[in-house]
């Protein structure tokens, strides 16, 4: 509406065919020139406030990572934390100090860290819970999830592989690319889900923009990402494959086996798409 609104405004001013030596005297055009003035005042008050907020954001965005980076060595145990990140917490026990839960006692950093956090955040798709059963036991390894900004080369559109890919994702000839968002990390330890050794899987849609998806470690470790749009949407990912008989995507149905003869009444295993938290990769 401004960009409308200042476009507007300088027609009738562009009449103007040479320098005026001092203000103009005509009602209408002393008019026109002070609300072209205001426009231009406004405008300049918005780009520096954009400024700002950029300068803002910056800062946001290095003092997170800190936090982040804090978090980690407490959960992980490589670090424990100073009396005053202890006294500071709003849920910090007042009087008595509780008894260590018996079964954790000598425990390293928090255990089942992330399992909970996920546990506690209560996640729903088309009002199913998002994370089966199945997907519990996977998570049973997740050590660290880290939130960070990403951004594609170039901006939004600049890159043409990207928006090719993009196009043969999407089935729009002219799909757009994101410029950047929200990249979600997920750092597995060992474990026996993931196939040892396995190169991830990274989406089409950004395969010209993300870094080297790596493989699963010998044990079955892995780092997993999600790319997601400032809205929340995933745009890219870069996957691990499951070890076979053991992807939580799918449900294993036993069955007998109708018909008549030898193969009559024999069990069959059916895998069937379920519910998962791995899907969004």
């Amino acid at each position: 509406a401004g960009s409308v609104c200042e476009q507007t405004m300088w027609l009738p001013l562009r009449s103007f065919t040479r320098p005026l030596s001092s203000a103009p005297r005509g009602p209408l055009i002393r008019r026109l020139a002070a609300v072209d003035s205001l426009q231009r005042r406004y405008t300049a008050l918005e780009e520096e406030t954009i400024r700002k907020q950029r300068a803002l954001q910056l800062q946001l965005r290095e003092a997170a990572a800190e936090l982040q980076v804090r978090r980690q060595e407490i959960v992980s145990g490589s670090a424990e934390p100073t009396d005053a990140e202890v006294t500071s917490s709003d849920a910090f026990f007042s009087g008595r100090e509780p008894d260590e839960p018996e079964d954790l006692a000598g425990a390293v950093g928090i255990p089942g860290f992330w399992k909970g956090v996920l546990g506690g955040a209560d996640l729903h798709v088309n009002e199913e819970p998002a994370v089966s059963e199945r997907d519990w036991e996977v998570l049973e390894s997740l050590e660290e999830v880290r939130v960070e900004p990403w951004s594609t080369p170039g901006g939004e559109g600049d890159n043409d592989e990207m928006v090719a890919a993009a196009a043969a994702a999407t089935g729009e000839e002219e799909a757009q690319v994101p410029a950047g968002g929200h990249l979600l990390t997920f750092c597995f330890g060992p474990n026996r889900f993931f196939e040892p050794g396995a190169a991830l899987l990274s989406s089409e849609l950004l395969a010209h923009s993300l870094d080297g998806a790596g493989s699963v470690g010998p044990d079955g470790s892995a780092v997993l990402r999600l790319y997601c749009t400032e809205e929340g949407d995933v745009v890219g990912a870069a996957a691990a494959p499951f070890c076979e008989g053991r992807d939580p995507r799918s449900k294993v149905m036993v069955r007998k086996r109708k018909g008549k003869g030898k193969a009559g009444g024999e069990r069959q295993r059916l895998g069937r798409a379920g519910a998962s938290f791995f899907r969004l990769f």
